[in-house]
């Protein structure tokens, strides 16, 4: 596989202007070679945090006639759909399910947020975490099974009950870690804070000296996974340094 080929970005598209994925190609890591090409498809959503809502955003024939343009049009040569909710609300088998039919849709490498995670945490050697979700209860609970599926047990958790993205995205993720950590003085678990609506690739460094633990965000894992489909050279930059080291 070429290394010079980009990223493909399956997002969903519920109204905030502002998610970070669409800046990369702009940032000084792109200008200095360090990351891919990173183009963004929009996937059609309401944005709502409700189960038959994330069922029907990842449908493979929604996310595949986004990501075809990607791919024949764009020059991508691996996608990530990066959405959590939107890919772990079916459960494990459904989570790798619909990669694995999106990428004989495709003929590219492909993974998911969900996945991400799991594989981050798989590589890291963690099977215990905590997580700090943007969801709602009955969203928080379909993560919590999710991870429960690939051996991986949460110790504590809290939902903030944002029911829709636009909500996620505008937290301050950095007060509610340092609330969350407060509230769970002496755990050690890494963090995971999902929802890919979060804009968290500029502050990792900061989230995990808040906790005084590995964070673990969507964004970041996401971005994590699809410099890995695409083997892309060199050390991970600062929003992927806790995972420096193990590509």
């Amino acid at each position: 596989m070429s290394i010079s080929g980009g990223l493909g970005i399956l997002l969903p598209e519920d109204g905030p202007p502002d998610y970070e994925w669409y800046a990369l190609d702009r940032s000084s890591a792109f200008q200095k070679g360090e990351l891919p090409s990173v183009k963004v498809g929009q996937v059609k959503s309401d944005g709502h945090h409700e189960p038959a809502a994330l069922t029907a955003l990842g449908a493979i024939e929604r996310l595949s006639s986004v990501g075809e343009p990607l791919v024949r049009k764009e020059g991508a040569q691996a996608v990530v759909w990066a959405c959590t909710s939107g890919s772990f609300i079916g459960g494990r088998d459904w989570a790798m399910a619909q990669a694995s039919e999106l990428e004989k849709v495709l003929g590219v490498p492909v993974t998911s947020t969900a996945l991400a995670f799991q594989d981050a945490l798989s590589t890291l050697g963690y099977r215990q975490v905590d997580v700090l979700s943007p969801y709602p209860e009955a969203v928080t609970d379909r993560l919590v099974g999710f991870l429960r599926e690939g051996g991986v047990t949460v110790e504590n958790v809290k939902a903030l009950d944002c029911l829709y993205a636009a909500d996620s995205h505008q937290v301050d993720i950095v007060e509610e870690v340092r609330v969350f950590c407060a509230e769970n003085q002496g755990a050690s678990n890494p963090l995971l804070v999902p929802d890919t609506a979060i804009n968290t690739l500029e502050l990792v460094e900061i989230l995990n000296r808040e906790a005084d633990r590995l964070v673990l965000t969507a964004n970041q894992v996401s971005l994590w996974a699809g410099l890995r489909l695409l083997q892309w050279p060199g050390q991970p930059q600062n929003y992927l340094n806790r995972l420096a080291g193990v590509t």
